[in-house]
């Protein structure tokens, strides 16, 4: 072979290489990077990673920005990317506000915007299908179960099964640390159950996941043993939900599972109208997910109160003390209160950039009382610092832009399946929406993975043929 011809054959060969790299990556990267966060949470557990810490946290959403500059093509947008576009605007404004904490915290903080709202932008350019969908949300679900099942270890063996905890909690004091723990039922002091991750208390969010996720394949897995391995796991996590003693993961469960109830409800009376063939499928649907649910609860909260102890029962007893919103201003209504009495007319457009959360923990200087940290207890709050009502007023409309798509989705007259996940996402939407008023959701990696799932949902139904984009939306 003359070097001509060979220089062809591996120019050839390296050229193929590429695109099978290419392909590979245009139709795994949601799941990619759902693992990367998955095995940067586990690698925050151990206590010798030090001063890369930060890194750690900092890598799922640089990989989400890189990838949005990184992936070439267009693909069908998601209903969500205008006002995506809009929010990025406002908080790009946001940092030229004097009272922007630091050049570094402010431009971190724009950062983290784009790293979050991201996949909006990147996800519409892979490859993406039901399976995909599927893969997504059972790697979600058997990691976040995984966590749940710690945490009621970590109930059960005091010390054994305890990750390092975060230097944040730590820098707190020994008080606030000895606050975070109770007394199980053998009366061992624990921590609240952390599950997989470094905060006491963390257990609660895996719990969540593991519960709802768990319907969703309980709801769609024909076998058996699929469906009692996902009610387990449903259980699992109501059980690990109340050991995190976290009652706002308890209520946005509920919120979620009368949300996908309701769905599967009007779906059924819609779909038996006009598919016959799907009519028993339909009502078994709903039955089913009735039943467990009953089973779930009742299973779960006993399954707490053994391990946990009388001191379950008194704390989420406290949500039934009064009604809802007596209960709510008093654990964290007041925050919401400080907000429109005391930060709303001092900032309606925005207290700048880089004042909150771990930007300002990481890049900020509060030397200045004029550019000082302004604790954001809830996302409201947060919203309000970095842009004032426009950027409180916008988010939302992205949030129920996205969560009307799923809806619309889970409503329409398609395969079983696809429509149980919507339905499903859609639920998961309106439980992040509340629990917004509990905690700064979409400043967080929690906040990045709400755009993933919905952009993959939005991709999924795009190439799914007849269930294109414009009909889904009514058109």
């Amino acid at each position: 072979m003359t070097s001509g011809a060979a220089s062809y054959a591996e120019n050839r060969y390296t050229l193929e290489r590429r695109r099978v790299s290419d392909s590979f990556v245009r139709t795994h990267a949601v799941e990619l990077v759902f693992a990367l966060g998955f095995v940067c949470q586990v690698a925050l557990l151990s206590g010798a990673i030090g001063q890369v810490r930060v890194f750690v946290r900092m890598a799922l959403f640089g990989t989400s920005i890189a990838l949005l500059f990184a992936l070439r093509g267009r693909g069908t947008p998601s209903p969500a990317v205008k006002p995506a576009k809009f929010i990025l605007a406002i908080v790009a404004l946001a940092f030229f506000n004097p009272s922007t904490n630091t050049l570094s915290a402010g431009a971190a903080q724009v950062a983290m915007y784009v790293a979050i709202l991201g996949p909006l932008f990147w996800v519409p350019r892979l490859s993406i299908d039901l399976s995909n969908l599927r893969r997504v949300l059972l790697m979600i679900w058997i990691f976040q179960s995984i966590s749940a099942v710690a945490g009621i270890l970590q109930v059960y063996f005091p010390g054994r099964f305890e990750p390092a905890l975060s230097t944040v909690i730590l820098n707190q004091g020994s008080a606030y640390v000895r606050g975070l723990k109770f007394r199980n039922a053998y009366g061992e002091l624990v921590f609240r159950a952390m599950g997989l991750s470094d905060i006491p208390g963390g257990a609660g969010s895996a719990g969540f996941y593991a519960a709802l996720f768990g319907a969703a394949f309980m709801l769609t897995w024909k076998n058996w043993a699929g469906r009692m391995l996902a009610i387990g796991t449903m259980v699992a996590g109501v059980a690990a939900i109340f050991l995190s003693h976290v009652r706002a993961s308890l209520v946005m469960l509920i919120i979620c599972a009368a949300v996908l109830t309701a769905i599967l409800a009007i779906r059924r009376a819609r779909v038996r109208a006009t598919r016959p063939a799907w009519r028993s499928y339909e009502a078994g649907t709903l039955t089913r997910l009735l039943a467990v649910l009953c089973v779930v609860a009742f299973f779960g909260f006993t399954w707490a109160v053994a391990a946990g102890g009388s001191g379950i029962v008194e704390r989420f007893g406290e949500l039934t003390a009064a009604d809802p919103a007596t209960v709510y201003r008093q654990h964290r209504g007041h925050s919401i209160e400080y907000s429109i009495q005391e930060l709303l007319p001092q900032y309606p457009l925005g207290a700048g950039l880089g004042r909150w959360g771990m930007m300002n923990r990481y890049f900020g200087d509060n030397s200045d009382p004029k550019t000082a940290m302004i604790w954001s207890e809830e996302q409201f709050t947060a919203w309000l610092v970095d842009g004032g009502v426009p950027l409180i007023l916008v988010y939302i409309y992205a949030i129920a832009v996205t969560t009307l798509f799923a809806l619309r989705l889970s409503l329409k007259r398609i395969d079983p399946e696809m429509a149980i996940v919507a339905a499903v996402i859609c639920a998961y939407d309106v439980g992040a929406l509340v629990l917004c008023l509990d905690y700064p959701f979409f400043g967080s990696q929690m906040g990045l993975e709400f755009w993933m799932i919905n952009a993959v949902l939005f991709a999924a139904a795009a190439s799914s043929g007849p269930v294109n984009a414009g009909q889904v939306r009514g058109r």
